[in-house]
């Protein structure tokens, strides 16, 4: 579906109605007001590391397969904690998912995925790093998430419950299918001014 600007949000992919609403209310009409709403920061997850590399405290994106996954026995309820084992030829990583009831049958031993977040040290086994509730992308897949690995990412405040991950998904969208290229922003002046390390 081509889009232009003046096009409304609520017939955007992944929008609807009640989302529509909820953008509304931060004077989201249009995707003209979409693409305004800028980030208030970006991520670097262009760069992959090593299992064998990561420290407690510090956040990485860490390509791998899946060694095992599945529920913990004693939390079958809404509380249940999911918990995935990723491997890499440097060595393995659990990744623990809190009400993560949602995530069973997702995954499968074998499959390629990426995985971002922190790294944190287990408080019941000492010395144990592990990450919780990282944001993940299957490979190989038709809904790997483009939008969130191998890239800088930009990271929006929430408007309600449509948060950052939804608002990413939907903008790139967007501009996927915008039916005219965006005018430039810049002034040609500033275009054309040699950049500091071709000047040096």
């Amino acid at each position: 579906m081509n889009v232009s600007f003046a096009t409304e949000v609520k017939y955007l992919k992944g929008v609807g109605p009640q989302r529509a609403a909820t953008l509304a209310s931060r004077g989201i009409l249009t995707v003209a007001d979409l693409l305004l709403y800028l980030p208030f920061r970006y991520e670097d997850r262009i760069r992959f590391n090593q299992i064998a590399e990561i420290a407690p405290g510090v956040t990485y994106t860490i390509h791998g397969t899946v060694a095992d996954a599945g529920i913990a026995r004693f939390t079958r309820g809404r509380g249940a904690i999911f918990h995935l084992l990723l491997r890499d030829s440097s060595g393995t990583l659990p990744c623990k998912f809190f009400h993560g009831a949602y995530m069973q049958g997702r995954f499968r031993v074998g499959q390629e995925l990426v995985v971002h977040g922190k790294a944190e040290l287990d408080p019941r086994r000492p010395g144990r790093i592990e990450m919780i509730n990282p944001q993940c992308e299957l490979l190989g897949t038709e809904t790997a998430d483009s939008t969130e690995m191998g890239r800088i990412v930009p990271i929006y405040e929430a408007i309600g419950n449509v948060g950052s991950r939804i608002l990413r998904r939907v903008i790139y969208g967007a501009l996927q299918n915008l039916a005219a290229v965006p005018p430039e922003a810049l002034p040609a002046s500033l275009l054309t001014r040699p950049s500091r390390e071709s000047s040096a």
